[in-house]
C-alpha cells in the first residue's frame, strides 16, 4: 500500500486499498494501524492538512488491527 505523507501533529502518512477498503494510518510516535471497510471518502479526508482534528471520530468508528 502506498503512503502519502500528511501535515499533521498526530499523523505522519495516510494509505488506501482501494480493493479491501482499508485505510492505513502511520502515527507521528510510530504506532500503525489499519482500518476496514472505510469509505473512499473518508480517505480523501484524511489526505487534507490536520485530518486528526476533523474526522478521527468517524475513523475510530471503524474496526482496526495494529501494523505495529
Amino acid at each position: 500500500m502506498k503512503m502519502h505523507p500528511i501535515t499533521s501533529d498526530s499523523l505522519h502518512a495516510v494509505g488506501y486499498d482501494a480493493a479491501r477498503r482499508t485505510l492505513r494510518v502511520e502515527f507521528r510516535n510510530g504506532g500503525v494501524y489499519d482500518y476496514f471497510d472505510v469509505d473512499p471518502s473518508l480517505y480523501d479526508a484524511m489526505l487534507q492538512p490536520h485530518p486528526w482534528r476533523r474526522v478521527s471520530e468517524r475513523v475510530k468508528a471503524h474496526a482496526y488491527r495494529k501494523v505495529r
